[in-house]
């Protein structure tokens, strides 16, 4: 059976082009195999996980995780360094010395730095650039964006975006234009493909809401308090409106700011 011109072997086989395109010319052809997925996360652009999969015959992979809904928001080249982000701790858990505590520490910053990538937490100049959350900008005369137009020269590109559009991460609140103002301020802009998401909407002019994307729904607030019993200071958390007793005591707990007040 013919799976080779499949959407699914067509999306894969992108992400593995470059995957392998970059690994040529960032890290001398030296990273081993990963798999990569595409998953939904409201926290991440992607993610590294060391040793996730496995085979009948006991071999093991990293995983290397993207999530398809900033494929649509973002650039092209953002996107692809959301993947070469991720190589780097991929680079490290194989060649240098990762950290659980600190999975973005000084080695792997340096080596960011290296490829042309700027870690920052707050994703512009002025953020931390090791810490349990770091993001990144692209440094205008690095490696990473020459090599990346390398790739997009040769007719490269994203065939699919997922219409259901994320949120940003809270480490990036701000939008493509006030992000790339903000890097201009500071002499670190770079000259980006337009995302799709922008070109949709484009097509759709006065039309915040195309119906070719469709917007997340808004957060419900979440009627959590917490309880605490006077007696022994047990706690629990529970919907505002709910009467919860004390097992040990037999005493009502009251919520967390009538207890102390």
């Amino acid at each position: 059976m013919e799976h080779t011109s499949s959407p699914t072997v067509q999306f894969y086989d992108c992400l593995q082009q470059a995957f392998d395109h970059f690994n040529a010319h960032l890290f001398d052809g030296k990273l081993p195999p990963c798999l990569i997925t595409l998953r939904s996360s409201s926290r991440h652009y992607g993610y590294h996980h060391k040793d996730r999969f496995i085979n009948r015959e006991g071999q093991t992979l990293d995983e290397l995780g993207l999530h398809p809904g900033f494929f649509t928001l973002r650039s092209v080249e953002e996107s692809l360094s959301t993947l070469v982000h991720e190589m780097v701790h991929h680079w490290q858990d194989r060649f240098g010395h990762s950290s659980r505590s600190n999975p973005h520490n000084k080695e792997w910053a340096a080596k960011m730095r290296e490829i042309g990538l700027e870690p920052s937490s707050t994703g512009l100049p002025n953020g931390k650039d090791t810490g349990q959350t770091v993001s990144h900008f692209i440094h205008p005369d690095g490696r990473f964006i020459a090599c990346c137009r390398e790739l997009l020269a040769t007719g490269y590109q994203l065939e699919w975006f997922d219409r259901h559009v994320p949120k940003a991460p809270d480490t990036a609140q701000a939008t493509n234009h006030e992000r790339q103002e903000a890097l201009a301020a500071a002499g670190m802009a770079v000259e980006l493909s337009i995302p799709i998401s922008e070109k949709l909407l484009d097509a759709n002019p006065g039309d915040s809401s195309s119906s070719a994307l469709v917007a997340p729904p808004p957060r419900k607030d979440v009627d959590r308090v917490k309880y605490v019993c006077a007696a022994c200071g047990i706690k629990a958390w529970a919907a505002s409106d709910v009467k919860i007793l004390c097992g040990a005591c037999e005493v009502g707990l009251q919520p967390a700011d009538l207890a102390s007040a």
